[in-house]
């Protein structure tokens, strides 16, 4: 009896592994997670440490003095008085990609005249623009004339730092209440999810993340609070780049469930009212929602089994939408 069960379990475990292997072999999804040693809180807003190496998403990544993502090798910034200023979150930090594939690496690369400061990490929100903005500025006033800010629908979650801070699920099922308040379980997850891309890829399948994201964030648009929140923050980020004479521009992401279901009316309703809300203030967006529907690739476009995280192909996309439109 002892024996088979052995046997059973050797055979068990050597299928996982053989899964393990082939489906790193063939790429066919990601690991997630990211070292939380690599970042710190300061006054509620996530940075990254200065002069640091990690992973995120099983990809290696560099930071400057300043914590500012940079390329792995040999990189050091332009002898120029030029400086764009970046904002956004995880998505315009990259995960998943190496730096010099992301849009911000490959705008990088074409810029003679500019460098660029890439303050985006996980857990930002519009709230947080505003703060990175103002303690930039003040470090780097005679350098920053420009600031490009990346939203995404996720900006408007009504609290930062998704690395220390305990989120309020306003839209989880019974089931994934359960799971996020059995603290083995979390731990479990967090540790299966940086380690095993079986766990991952059959987790995306069970799980569908994409969809189930999309409509937690769908409903933060239900709530009138958020949108005032939003309008709020949105105009004081813009009076104080007015105020201190920076160029910006302001460029809206969309979610991957919103492209894989071909873009239908009813999905883009966040995009509508966040809009509707620069409309109400004069304020110029540029929402790349439409041409990532037209694109042929849609599939391809972001990450597999991600909600919002794009691909190295996706990232391309990105870089060439903003050199075409003029905005860097």
């Amino acid at each position: 009896m002892k024996k088979i069960i052995f046997i059973n379990f050797f055979i068990v475990i050597t299928i996982i592994l053989f899964l393990e292997i082939l489906i790193r072999l063939f790429n066919i999804v990601e690991l997630q997670g990211y070292d939380e040693q690599a970042f710190y809180s300061e006054n509620g807003i996530i940075l990254s440490k200065p002069n640091n190496y990690f992973k995120v998403f099983g990809i290696k990544s560099k930071t400057d003095k300043n914590g500012f993502r940079i390329p792995i090798k040999n990189y050091s910034y332009k002898y120029v008085k030029k400086t764009t200023l970046v904002l956004g979150d995880s998505i315009t930090f990259g995960v998943g990609v190496e730096e010099k594939n992301t849009f911000i690496g490959i705008l990088r690369n074409n810029s003679r005249a500019n460098n660029l400061y890439n303050t985006a990490i996980f857990g930002h929100n519009i709230e947080s623009y505003l703060y990175i903005l103002k303690k930039n500025h003040e470090k780097f006033k005679d350098e920053i004339n420009q600031v490009l800010i990346f939203l995404c629908l996720n900006d408007v979650v009504p609290y930062q730092g998704t690395i220390f801070e305990n989120k309020k699920d306003l839209n989880k099922n019974k089931f994934q209440k359960n799971i996020i308040e059995n603290k083995f379980a979390l731990k479990l997850n967090i540790f299966l999810r940086e380690r095993s891309v079986l766990f991952v890829l059959l987790k995306g399948i069970f799980t569908n993340p994409i969809k189930r994201h999309y409509d937690y964030m769908r409903a933060l648009y239900d709530n009138e609070k958020n949108l005032v929140k939003l309008e709020k923050d949105v105009n004081e980020i813009t009076n104080f780049l007015i105020k201190n004479n920076l160029n910006y521009k302001y460029v809206l992401l969309p979610y991957a469930h919103q492209i894989k279901n071909n873009c239908q009316k009813e999905l883009l309703k966040p995009q509508e009212m966040i809009k509707k809300i620069f409309d109400n203030q004069n304020i110029d967006i540029k929402d790349f929602t439409n041409e990532f529907c037209k694109n042929d690739n849609k599939k391809d476009l972001f990450l597999k089994y991600d909600p919002v995280h794009l691909s190295r192909y996706g990232h391309k996309y990105i870089s060439d939408l903003v050199i075409a439109d003029k905005i860097f």
